[in-house]
């Protein structure tokens, strides 16, 4: 914190050398030429206030700030936790020959930076009022930003001449191009050490160097980077979960900078085995830099081998070699974050370093069950769910302290509660909300468990706290801004009580940073389902059935349906009723009975209602049926059972306020003084949503 480092000078006196033990053995190089200035920024939480151009930013995204309010800003970052009295903000902002209410003016404009910052004077995080006196910054400063960095690193030199600089460049990209003709791609100790240790120099690197250019006849931004599926060169491909394991952990490291979008492993491991091109992948990820390494083992000795490339011209930046005995493991990579930390100059923050001891304490085996897990336990099918269970629950009985795992298994009860057996939602709550308690008493700073929690919260069993699993899914992001799910499960509730906007721009961010997961492609189609751009839905949920087949079914027909493409939605629910599994929460059954009286056909809609209540209640999803079926009844022109139904749906989290305001299907009860009752509460509802989420 503070002023910037002389990191020429200080590395020649106080950094320490390389390891020089028998166990390890590590190369570097970053190769990159000399800087432009460096811009004056000034990060504290998930913020940046560029000194030079007057800009205020959230996770790289400009936030709107007037210009007074911006000055005080600067001066309270000038002084962290220091007062700043009134009198100075009056003679800075507010001159003698200035006619204007002081007090008035002042107050508005803290109030402005205030909301900017998302700040309020009874909680303060970053702006504290001292009555009568002034105001004082208490947030942590980070001034790296503005710090210049040594351009070349060598793990044999501290300083490296300027005149070798193209020879070290040289020996670097002739080491790693001799290592990428080999095949592409880990003893289970290795898949959390060496991955994170890499994710450290890279970490270092990116937050000190992305920002100036990389060539002298272009400038080259990294904002965004994707890790490759790392390449097994063990000789045993029983070991692929342990390098796909180091794969995520680098990610995960990866993923708690700020300011730089990193795309998730779901995404990436589509890559795995490719003949795609380094270009081609990153347009399609739409990312500036992806990282790729190898794994080998030669006589006991792991090495590893990575290298940073910018993607569009498939140009190499940073390259790096380790080597190590299998029994060294942990120390080695701590040799190796350490190190690189102190040879840039820099020291590891508290957070990344807590984070660094975090991922080398857990268990290979509980880590490799907790991979294999991954792609069942957000699914709602039994098959999935059984999956997920026993994987999970045989990874924390392998590591009690496993944080990760816990959140997981919470995750994966909460879906047997809801969607697979709820007809025992007490008993898998109960295991849920103690695996998540579980989960966030071994590490409070853990985002994957407040995701876990908002979700458990937004639940019917939980009486769907809105604003509660909200608050949770928010602060999951602000310690780990790349986290897909976090934006995908808010974007989830936004949509539930109709804040379309919000959540569109959540999904947009979710699916920035994870653009191949289908969960959050569907929920895209959704968002534009509840606008009414049902062609746009359609064409988004085309290829999401596997999520929720169900769901997906009942949703895809209901676009269908009111584009008056009512035979094929009918041919859609036969076909997943014929060889699925039984319509056990009633959604497809609610559909056939909207479908029918669509057509006119009232005694099969008043059957098929009766059977798809009598299915769904006790569901997590049933406002979806109450919703489909207080549609149907509107369609029959019959408003007393239609509005029971629709209230019972706004009432069990679905308050969707626009889409009860335009869906065609309920034309019929426009004028019904009880649906217009009903409409102004739900406007009420809807507004306070909006302005407290």
């Amino acid at each position: 914190m503070g002023k910037g480092l002389d990191r020429d000078a200080g590395c020649q006196n106080s950094c320490p050398r390389p390891y020089q033990g028998g166990t390890l053995s590590a190369s570097e190089h970053l190769v990159m030429p000399t800087p432009a200035p460096p811009s004056r920024a000034v990060r504290f939480g998930a913020f940046e206030a560029d000194l030079s151009s007057g800009e205020l930013r959230k996770h790289g995204l400009r936030i709107k700030l007037q210009d007074q309010p911006f000055q005080i800003l600067v001066m309270l970052l000038d002084r962290p936790g220091e007062v700043l009295t009134r009198e100075e903000l009056h003679q800075k902002l507010w001159p003698t020959d200035t006619f204007v209410d002081f007090d008035h003016g002042l107050n508005n404009a803290i109030n402005r930076l205030r909301d900017a910052l998302n700040d309020s004077a009874e909680t303060p995080r970053f702006i504290e009022t001292l009555p009568r006196r002034g105001y004082r910054f208490i947030g942590q400063v980070d001034n790296s930003a503005a710090a210049p960095t040594q351009m070349v690193f060598s793990a044999t030199s501290d300083a490296a001449p300027e005149a070798s600089r193209a020879t070290l460049e040289a020996n670097a990209l002739a080491e790693v191009s001799s290592l990428a003709k080999a095949p592409r791609r880990i003893e289970k100790l290795w898949l959390a050490a060496a991955g994170v240790g890499i994710a450290a120099a890279l970490i270092l690197w990116l937050y000190l160097g992305r920002e100036r250019p990389f060539g002298t006849s272009a400038s080259m931004r990294i904002q965004s980077i994707a890790v490759l599926p790392l390449e097994n060169l063990l000789g045993d491909p029983t070991q692929e979960y342990f390098v796909d394991g180091m794969t995520d952990g680098l990610t995960t490291s990866l993923a708690q900078m700020r300011g730089i979008r990193v795309i998730s492993r779901t995404s990436v491991m589509r890559y795995k085995g490719t003949k795609k091109g380094l270009p081609e992948i990153a347009q399609e990820l739409q990312v500036d830099a992806v990282v790729e390494g190898s794994i080998s083992q030669s006589n006991g000795t792991m090495r590893v081998n990575a290298q940073l490339i910018y993607a569009p011209g498939d140009r190499h930046i940073w390259a790096r070699s380790y080597q190590g005995v299998q029994a060294n493991l942990p120390t080695i990579e701590s040799e190796i974050a350490n190190d690189v930390a102190h040879k840039i100059g820099v020291a590891m923050t508290p957070d990344s370093s807590r984070r660094l001891s975090l991922a080398l304490s857990v268990n290979p085996e509980a880590y490799d069950l907790y991979l294999r897990a991954e792609p069942y336990y957000g699914l709602e099918t039994r098959e999935a769910n059984d999956e997920a269970v026993r994987l999970l629950e045989k990874s924390v009985a392998a590591d009690a302290k496993f944080a990760v795992g816990y959140a997981a298994l919470a995750t994966a009860y909460r879906v047997r509660a809801f969607s697979v057996e709820p007809e025992k939602t007490d008993e898998w709550v109960e295991k849920s909300t103690a695996a998540v308690q579980k989960s966030l008493s071994l590490d409070a700073n853990l985002a994957e468990g407040y995701v876990s929690r908002g979700y458990l919260l937004w639940s019917r069993a939980n009486g769907w706290s809105y604003e509660r699993a909200v608050a949770d899914y928010r602060h999951a992001l602000e310690l780990n801004p790349n986290l897909a799910e976090a934006h995908h499960q808010l974007a989830n509730v936004y949509n539930h009580v109709g804040l379309l906007d919000k959540a569109d721009e959540e999904i947009k961010k979710a699916v920035s940073v994870d653009p191949l997961n289908t969960g959050i492609r569907y929920r895209v189609g959704i968002n534009l389902l509840y606008q009414g751009k049902y062609e746009e839905s359609l064409s988004m949920m085309r290829d999401s059935q596997k999520f929720m087949p169900f769901l997906w079914a009942f949703q895809t027909s209901f676009a269908l349906q009111h584009m008056g493409r009512h035979q094929e939605a009918q041919e859609r629910i036969d076909q997943l009723l014929n060889t699925g599994p039984p319509d056990r929460s009633g959604s497809l059954t609610s559909m056939q009975a909207l479908l029918a009286a669509h057509i006119g056909d009232a005694p099969v809609a008043e059957r098929k209602i009766q059977e798809a209540v009598a299915k769904g209640r006790g569901y997590q999803h049933f406002h979806h049926v109450a919703y489909a079926v207080a549609s149907a009844y509107a369609l029959l022109n019959k408003p007393g059972p239609a509005l029971h139904y629709l209230r019972m749906a706004a009432d069990d989290g679905f308050p969707c306020y626009p889409l009860f305001e335009h869906d065609s299907n309920l034309d019929s009860l426009r004028k019904n003084p009880q649906f217009l009752s009903f409409m102004t509460e739900q406007k009420k509802q809807w507004e306070y949503f909006r302005a407290h989420m």
